[in-house]
């Protein structure tokens, strides 16, 4: 891949990723579904091998629009690790996470996204996110 086509290929990546956060946050279901492949799987087990994937895109928005019913959100990733192979790319993208329910409890949480995304006429789809945490703060 070329140094420019690389270039452009990332900067598309990046704009797909604060779309997807922007998305979520904003509780924009309609577009939320456009970064994501349909047969997206999303881990949210944190190491717990108790939780399943959700695998689906409909799946996937139905469980994060019931988790986040009734909450304000911010979602904000940081500069990332990506390894892009033509079509495909993986990408590491550090996470701060804030929600704030109706009820007043909190989370503040900092973690990573480990995502794979795929390429297909020259929109990125999130195809697999697995997300870790490193600290989490219930309030």
């Amino acid at each position: 891949m070329s140094g420019n086509t690389a270039l452009t290929a990332i900067h598309d990546l990046y704009q797909a990723k604060a779309r997807y956060c922007r998305t979520l946050d904003t509780k924009d279901w309609e577009e939320f579904a456009t970064v994501l492949a349909a047969d997206v799987r999303l881990d949210l087990s944190d190491g717990n091998p108790d939780i399943e994937a959700i695998v689906g895109r409909d799946n996937v928005i139905a469980a994060i629009r019931e988790s986040v019913a009734g909450a304000r959100t911010v979602h904000q990733v940081h500069l990332p690790e990506v390894e892009i192979s033509g079509d495909e790319a993986q990408a590491i993208w550090p996470v701060q996470e804030r929600v704030i329910w109706d009820n007043g409890t909190s989370l503040t949480a900092f973690g990573h996204y480990h995502d794979r995304w795929v390429r297909t006429d020259g929109h990125w789809a999130l195809a697999e996110s697995k997300l870790t945490h490193l600290i989490m703060d219930f309030g």
